[in-house]
């Protein structure tokens, strides 16, 4: 784990905020900037999942993981377009960030960020992105973030996975 070098989104605000959601959660360990999609997540998945449960987000290759019980497609999809959103908005301020990666033999935490909160070093990294960027499967479907429409839309099996 890397240090809470800024601020992060508080485990108590969101058993406040969400009874029940998170009461069970071990831990939340995010930037305050991705507190919006958050509340989003939970917000959009708990009208189909009233029995949703949290139990840890963490940022995992510089975008959101969230771990939760829900079989429910509709609050999976809320899940991964939250998760998706996360690697193209800043960490720490919320703005619209890029996945900062570190180049090849250099070893550094992958984060999130907009240019201002990103270090001149990571700014040199340049703006990049991964293959399963926005991608999710759910029972034998694919998914991908579409910005357009703000939601996860179907699309065919990654060839890597054909």
């Amino acid at each position: 784990m890397h240090s809470a070098d800024f601020p992060r989104i508080k485990l108590d605000d969101l058993q406040s905020d969400f009874p029940g959601v998170f009461d069970s959660a071990k831990y939340v360990d995010v930037g305050i900037g991705w507190l919006p999609l958050i509340r989003a997540f939970v917000e959009e998945a708990l009208p189909h999942d009233p029995s949703l449960v949290v139990h840890e987000i963490k940022e995992k290759w510089g975008s959101a993981r969230i771990w939760c019980d829900t079989p429910v497609l509709e609050s999976r999809l809320a899940k991964g377009k939250a998760e998706a959103k996360s690697a193209l908005t800043c960490e720490v301020c919320g703005a619209k960030g890029w996945l900062r990666r570190p180049p090849p033999g250099r070893m550094a935490w992958w984060r999130t960020l907009c240019q201002e909160h990103a270090s001149r070093d990571q700014q040199e990294w340049g703006q990049q992105t991964r293959w399963t960027a926005g991608k999710m499967q759910y029972d034998g479907q694919w998914y991908e973030y579409d910005s357009a429409t703000d939601s996860m839309v179907p699309v065919e099996t990654p060839e890597r996975f054909r």
